[in-house]
């Protein structure tokens, strides 16, 4: 019994520091973006995907495409010329949560964009939900070809 009982304090442990190191990676894009639709954009894009947690395993990621097509089947074929996500949301600009409450906050609210954000969690007392604490911007990249640069040269977030 105490052994489980370590165990669980252990997983609850190990759950809560992992939550304090993740980082969720926004990239926003859209079907009129011209340099969003370049192959060497989508590829850089898949690639961030599949070497980020290596490049960064201090983190846990969670990766997020913000899609700004009205029209959500137009979206969804978008989407489909991109490896898996964690999480979606299709919408016009001022329609989309998503996009309000990040890329709206930035100097250019351009596409394409990348945003990186460093988040904390808690958890609600006596519901076991993580609610986030703390979210700060710690990586923008905007452009196509400034995209594809960072993403090549390593991802680095400082």
């Amino acid at each position: 019994m105490k052994r489980l009982s370590f165990l669980t304090f252990f997983l609850l442990l190990t759950t809560t520091v992992l939550a304090q190191n993740q980082l969720t990676v926004f990239y926003f894009g859209a079907t009129s973006c011209g340099p969003c639709n370049r192959p060497e954009v989508i590829e850089s894009i898949d690639k961030l995907k599949a070497e980020f947690d290596s490049a960064h395993p201090e983190y846990d990621t969670k990766f997020v495409m913000v899609v700004f097509d009205e029209d959500i089947e137009t979206g969804l074929k978008f989407i489909e010329k991109y490896s898996y996500w964690d999480e979606v949301s299709i919408g016009s600009r001022y329609d989309n949560e998503l996009s309000l409450d990040n890329l709206n906050k930035t100097d250019i609210p351009a596409l394409p964009h990348i945003l990186i954000y460093a988040e904390t969690f808690e958890k609600v007392d006596g519901f076991g939900i993580e609610v986030r604490k703390n979210k700060t911007l710690i990586k923008e990249v905007l452009e196509g070809d400034k995209i594809v640069s960072w993403v090549n040269s390593g991802m680095k977030l400082n």
